[in-house]
């Protein structure tokens, strides 16, 4: 008796919920990083509120999605979060700024003298072509860049001493001060100076870890002393700030 034909396996239908969750990730990274980009260009001063009705129109986006996009922002400490009162741009305190630098003065004077004996010219060759992007960035006016690589120095020159753990501490760090830096520095005065920069490389370059430890301690106490605090707080129109954000 002969079989019954084999029914034929039914088409794959695309995996939506995939795609939707794609979407919606592409969507928080977008808002993310306009809401970063104005912090680092210095359009959202802190204390800043973030009205969510009005970054909402601003995005085209719901009141779910830019919620998660802030919880991300506070992990990161871009913006703070209270009860009733919402999303504000973040306020670092003259406190919490100085034990910030603090940790990085005890971290990265310690690379540095570690990295006395390994560092070479050819080593150092790849963080030198960084510093001149840095300088360029800081030349052209292209501010929240020079931001960015004036804290990617200092990453790069841990990430010489292949202690992975000691550089995950080190990048939030970072990024905590590179944050004070465009929350209360003002454009254009080198807070993280690329001179100085360049200074610790001969420094490393000429094997004296001791002056290359001197000069990064310098180097931050200066950055740390430089950042003036502004307490006023204007009003930033959001949805003119972000309506035409890509």
């Amino acid at each position: 008796m002969p079989r019954p034909p084999k029914s034929k396996p039914a088409p794959a239908r695309p995996d939506t919920a995939t795609d939707t969750s794609q979407t919606e990730l592409a969507e928080e990274n977008r808002v993310r990083h306009a809401i970063v980009e104005a912090v680092l260009a210095h359009r959202l001063p802190p204390g800043t509120r973030l009205v969510e009705s009005r970054l909402c129109e601003a995005f085209g986006v719901n009141r779910s999605l830019l919620r998660r996009v802030f919880v991300r922002l506070a992990g990161e400490k871009v913006i703070e979060l209270q009860h009733n009162r919402g999303a504000t741009i973040a306020q670092p305190g003259p406190q919490e700024m100085h034990q910030v630098f603090e940790a990085r003065q005890l971290i990265e004077s310690g690379i540095i003298r570690s990295l006395g004996q390994k560092a070479t010219p050819e080593t150092l060759a790849a963080i030198r072509s960084l510093v001149a992007e840095e300088r360029a960035a800081y030349l052209a006016g292209e501010w929240s860049k020079w931001v960015r690589l004036s804290g990617e120095y200092h990453l790069q020159v841990a990430r010489l001493l292949g202690n992975t753990e000691l550089e995950d501490i080190l990048r939030s760090l970072i990024a905590r001060t590179t944050l004070m830096i465009a929350l209360y520095d003002s454009p254009g005065s080198n807070v993280c100076p690329f001179d100085e920069h360049i200074e610790i490389l001969e420094a490393l370059e000429t094997g004296n870890s001791e002056h290359a430890c001197s000069l990064m301690s310098h180097h931050l106490h200066g950055a740390e002393v430089k950042l003036q605090r502004d307490n006023g707080v204007p009003e930033v129109d959001l949805v003119a700030l972000f309506s035409s954000a890509p």
